[in-house]
């Protein structure tokens, strides 16, 4: 592979890494300030900035004018980022993919210049109009590394290949490869990935945080941004010295904040999770709330909260979503992030990044 950048660092060194930005410029400047940014950091933004979110060539042009000008940012790409590619490919499919996707960085371009798609709009014709528009833009995507190489560290995307000389890594499973936490490595590095939702690692569960496997050397950071109800956006942050280093994380995210005025010791019956891509549920027994299921693999119980019991066209049961069926444990005074009020008696909370249901007595008002 040829688009790998290596990069040298001056001890201490502190390293913040930022990926699947999704296009949420307030997010991503809300997280800064929280982490207190500063240019002698090492700032990595590791893929998927762009797509998905409500400003993806906002994000893009505040990376360009206010980050990548410094000597310490370092951006890759992902797989939101070489859909470029399709487009100066000229691949046919891109048209529909433009056309399918408003919150689309290539859509974003269009409205701003107020070229109208219709049915006979044809890929060439966008590519010669982005490329006319947007040339620096465009330059500056193509020329991101697929991965960052620094010391004792290798930042990608998704993930990569195991074999020994993982240099060789196909770009494209670079970019795109799933569940990288379940597979291996033999980089000899921390390789530090988003692109898979952490709380799809999860199973009694569900949690955004950052996950450290120590042993495989593997750091997944994708907190759902954008993708989930009760997504976040994290940043992984690295403090190196002569003699060790130390991982600490933070997030921040849209959601409203509440206070509780009470303490509450959930049911331990009450815990488990729906997630992608398992959604098929079996009702066993329906209660004023919550409804127990047996999961897809018909041998796992949880409870699951009725309104989010669907009945498809062919007879069978789904959750609607990822869901968490756990019950939370909070205490008086704590503050909590409020995913989903709209249910009867439990609202779906994240505490520290952990989401469950608390009953609505719990809460007070809104904070935010």
């Amino acid at each position: 592979m040829d688009k790998i950048k290596n990069v040298s660092i001056e001890l201490p060194a502190r390293i913040i890494v930022i990926s699947d930005i999704h296009g949420e410029l307030p997010l991503l400047q809300k997280l800064l300030k929280k982490v207190a940014y500063k240019p002698e950091d090492y700032l990595i933004i590791n893929g998927d900035m762009i797509e998905k979110g409500e400003d993806s060539s906002g994000v893009l042009r505040y990376v360009m004018k206010h980050l990548a000008n410094q000597d310490r940012v370092f951006v890759t790409e992902g797989n939101c980022e070489i859909l470029l590619d399709a487009l100066l490919e000229e691949n046919p499919k891109f048209v529909d993919y433009v056309r399918m996707r408003k919150q689309s960085i290539f859509r974003e371009w269009l409205n701003q210049i107020h070229f109208t798609l219709t049915e006979q709009t044809t890929v060439q014709q966008i590519k010669d109009t982005l490329t006319d528009h947007f040339p620096k833009e465009i330059d500056f995507l193509l020329n991101l590394p697929t991965i960052i190489e620094m010391d004792d560290y290798l930042f990608v995307h998704a993930g990569l290949e195991d074999r020994k000389d993982w240099q060789n890594t196909d770009r494209g499973i670079a970019t795109t490869q799933p569940e990288f936490l379940t597979k291996i490595h033999q980089a000899d590095k921390f390789v530090v990935v988003g692109h898979w939702p952490v709380a799809n690692y999860c199973i009694d569960q569900e949690c955004n945080n950052p996950i450290i496997d120590h042993e495989k050397k593997i750091i997944a950071i994708d907190g759902g941004n954008v993708m989930k109800s009760s997504g976040q956006l994290n940043a992984l942050l690295i403090d190196i010295t002569e003699y060790k280093s130390r991982f600490s994380y933070t997030s921040v995210d849209y959601l409203p904040l509440a206070k509780v005025s009470q303490n509450y010791q959930p049911d331990k019956m009450m815990q488990g999770l729906v997630n992608y891509p398992s959604y098929r549920l079996f009702p066993m027994e329906k209660g004023e709330h919550f409804t127990k299921c047996l999961k897809e693999d018909k041998k796992t119980s949880i409870y699951v909260k009725n309104e989010y019991i669907k009945e498809a066209d062919d007879g069978s049961f789904l959750a609607k979503d990822d869901l968490s069926c756990y019950q939370l444990e909070v205490l008086e005074g704590d503050e909590v992030s409020v995913v989903d009020d709209s249910c009867s008696g439990y609202t779906l909370v994240k505490k520290d990044g952990y989401v469950g249901w608390i009953p609505k007595k719990c809460l007070t008002d809104m904070v935010r």
